[in-house]
């Protein structure tokens, strides 16, 4: 029976490390006698996996009527269809719910359970009911409860512990997206009374004789300005409770219904390019931490270029700060629609997106949706399901269809050594996940939302993440809050500030200077802690005598490392006694400077600008310098690189966004690479590139500017086929020879350099008898 367990960032299958790539396909949209051939279809593209949707409300439309073997509609033959897909040798990632959303009328829950249950219905604070549930209402989960007993009888014998072929179960689906959506706090009778016990809990004092469920749902309703600000935060932080009090109940439930394999939870809030995401993450977050959970994003990016592939990178390290440490990145909603016909849309960008993705560590990727298909009218009043997917409802390829399996053969082809290499990074980016605890609003909240988005978005994303990465400096992020900070595993650390951050976190970062770090702070110097009580550590720690300014949304000219009326906002002035002034504003004023404290130094910049021009950048990038972060790439063109570290060699990673091919020469730490060879980049494309890549005993490829499509192995010959077909080699051989239509030049002993047109590499195996 195989084994399926993830650790040190990996999912491991019989204890090989898995690259797990599936394609979502909802069965439930798709005629029964076409199942086969969508699945075949995955495996064309060179997927191992389906993953899908299991709609509550399509196997369960009256409370007495539940069809899982399509005894009413082939359409409901769930055991059959995962049946088919193990006879067809792929792996299932099972998405049962009870939500699911996709397009389906009240997200996936079966209209009779609100006809029958109508006090478990979520009330938001206008008074009016939603959709949607109370999530822990023991009415809502009494039905809950048959459903997961209904469905766990045809999942559960079918997981891979049991010698089937379900590794993953994700429970329910994007919790709490819709109260961020559309704004709403639940006054529900049953969620107030819960909400009243936490407070009770966690601010005695604030409240002597304990807040009635009255009260609260007054106060939320009609929110005053003695109570409305601190209500609306402690909802915020209760309501993290509250979810992951939903999900130990699913989870719970699910077990006693025979869950063995790792449960799963998605991470909503994708929007504004991912800018929005870490606002799913704040809300998750007490699910993330929940010992044996594994955590996976929901992304749609529509497209990928320079001005935004930044805040993918920001997205994912966010991730990996606070999932699951023995996990991989895990993307189970990965855009893979958006392109409907003649829409104009990018068809590079699935793969290019996916090149990024898979540099930065992911591991395993749903292509989310992979097929269109047609509703029943128990899914939803639309016919049509047609997102611009890959296939259409007829089965028909759209032309972006053909990406995956391109880069399917050459992750294939490079295998288990580039599965576990591990990405390259040169500096940290630090952030605090309660700057985004910013899902529900009042008008007694609002400005403080409106100002973090602002900062956030402004600094965090489009000065920090984007200056780093335009400037080939790759990184990885912590939370502020969570992570131990050592100057010997993060020597430099960049960190968006604004007048928020807990005293614990003020005191890890003076801490963490004087033990030698380096952090470079951005924006705003905090003056509070998130109670809103006076706490000034860190603006002490530096001695800073006086601050001025710093008006949200005010909009001055400032100058930095010689750049004159530079446009920024929120600016600051600091007087006191600096090492160094780098940025100043009005007369002089500084806005910019460095102290040493201890063993390390501090920059500031009290000021909020984006990276969008050359001038902006390269303030930036002398921050960096600075600060001692070198670039890890230097180039004669630009081109998004980065790399990945392993046992038995590296893998460049190279995405060219333009419009336009590129080619450069490249260079790392001083020296070049690919021996000074011109890289040729075709528009809209990238390459991953071996380096020092021991592809067997005998075979080293040190350098090679083409891609690997192809590994093949006689008893006595080695082919590799290559893309673009021109390409240079440089390859250290021990019983091998290189095949006579290649170009040969010796450069050392045993270590050749070729070339040729027809990307085939073909090395024949020594037989002695020379």
């Amino acid at each position: 029976m195989p084994t399926f367990t993830f650790h040190h960032q990996h999912f491991w299958l019989d204890d090989q490390p898995l690259l797990l790539q599936a394609g979502e396909f909802h069965y439930f949209r798709t005629p029964a006698d076409q199942w086969e051939h969508r699945l075949n279809l995955l495996k064309q593209a060179g997927f191992n996996a389906v993953a899908c949707y299991i709609p509550w409300l399509w196997h369960q439309p009256q409370p007495t009527l539940t069809d899982l073997d399509g005894h009413t509609h082939p359409m409901r033959n769930l055991a059959g269809f995962l049946d088919l897909a193990a006879r067809m040798g792929l792996y299932v990632i099972a998405r049962p719910g009870p939500y699911i959303m996709a397009e389906t009328i009240n997200e996936g829950i079966p209209p009779w359970v609100f006809e029958q249950n109508p006090q478990a219905a979520f009330i938001s604070q206008d008074g009016r009911t939603q959709n949607i549930a109370s999530y822990l209402h023991p009415d809502f989960l009494k039905n809950v409860q048959a459903w997961y007993q209904a469905v766990f009888g045809v999942l559960s014998p079918r997981q891979i512990t049991r010698g089937g072929n379900i590794l993953l179960i994700q429970l329910d689906n994007e919790m709490g997206m819709p109260h961020w959506v559309r704004n709403i706090v639940d006054i529900n009778p049953d969620t107030l009374e819960r909400f009243a016990a936490w407070l009770r809990e966690h601010y005695p004092t604030r409240f002597p004789s304990g807040p009635s469920a009255g009260f609260l749902q007054t106060e939320l309703s009609h929110p005053q300005a003695e109570h409305a600000v601190f209500l609306l935060e402690a909802y915020r932080r209760f309501y993290r409770t509250y979810l992951r009090g939903y999900m130990t109940w699913l989870w719970n439930a699910a077990k006693e219904n025979g869950m063995e394999v790792p449960p799963v939870v998605n991470i909503h809030g994708f929007a504004n390019g991912g800018k929005t995401f870490p606002i799913g993450l704040s809300q998750l977050i007490e699910v993330m931490e929940m010992e044996g959970m594994l955590s996976a994003t929901d992304v749609y990016p529509i497209f990928i270029g320079e001005g935004n592939f930044h805040q993918l990178l920001l997205v994912n390290e966010m991730t990996k700060a606070l999932q699951n440490p023995a996990q991989p990145l895990f993307s189970i909603e990965f855009q893979a629609g958006g392109n409907q016909d003649f829409s104009g849309a990018q068809t590079s960008f699935y793969d290019l997106h996916t090149r990024l993705c898979v540099s930065c560590g992911m591991r395993a990727i749903n292509h989310y949706l992979f097929f269109d298909g047609e509703n029943d009218p128990i899914l939803s009043p639309i016919k049509r399901h047609d997102w611009g997917h890959p296939v259409r409802k007829d089965g028909s390829l759209r032309r972006h269809y053909a990406r995956y399996p391109r880069l399917s053969q050459t992750l294939a082809a490079y295998g288990r050594d580039l599965i576990l290499a591990r990405p390259k990074t040169v500096t940290t980016i630090g952030f605090l996940l309660d700057q985004f605890m910013t899902e529900v609003n009042n008008p007694f909240t609002q400005k403080a939302t409106d100002i973090l988005t602002h900062q956030r978005e402004v600094i965090l994303f489009d000065f920090l993440a984007r200056g780093l990465a335009l400037t080939h400096r790759p990184f990885d992020a912590l939370e502020l809050s969570r992570a131990a900070l050592d100057p010997a595993q993060t020597p430099t650390l960049w960190v968006m500030m604004e007048s928020q951050c807990d005293a614990a976190v003020q005191q890890k970062l003076i801490d963490y200077v004087h033990a030698g770090g380096r952090l470079i702070v951005a924006g705003r110097m905090c003056l509070e802690d998130f109670h809103r009580q006076p706490c000034t550590l860190l603006r002490d720690a530096l001695d800073i005598k006086e601050m001025m300014g710093g008006e949200p949304f005010k909009h001055e000219l400032i100058r930095a490392f010689g750049y004159q009326d530079v446009p920024a906002s929120f600016v600051e002035r600091y007087e006191g006694e600096f090492d160094e002034v780098f940025a100043t504003a009005g007369e002089g004023k500084v806005t910019g400077f460095v102290k040493t404290l201890g063993k390390g130094q501090v920059m500031v910049f009290g000021a909020a600008l984006a990276a969008n021009t050359l001038d902006d950048l390269d303030i930036l990038n002398q921050m960096a310098h600075r600060m001692g972060v070198l670039p890890l790439f230097e180039m004669s063109d630009w081109a998004d690189v980065r790399l990945l570290e392993g046992e038995n060699g590296n893998f460049l990673f190279v995405n060219n966004y333009q419009d336009d091919p590129i080619e450069m020469t490249l260079a790392s730490a001083r020296e070049r690479l690919f021996g000074g060879t011109l890289l040729k980049v075709p528009a809209r494309c990238g390459l991953i590139l071996p380096l020092e890549w021991t592809v067997k005993p005998g075979i080293v490829i040190h350098s090679l500017t083409a891609e690997v499509v192809v590994f093949c192995e006689t008893d006595n010959r080695l082919f590799l086929r290559l893309d673009p077909p021109q390409f240079t080699a440089e390859l250290t051989l021990s019983g091998y020879t290189c095949a006579p239509s290649l170009m040969i030049e010796s450069i050392g002993e045993q270590r050749l350099k070729v070339s040729a047109q027809n990307g085939l590499l073909e090395l024949i195996k020594e037989t002695g008898d020379a």
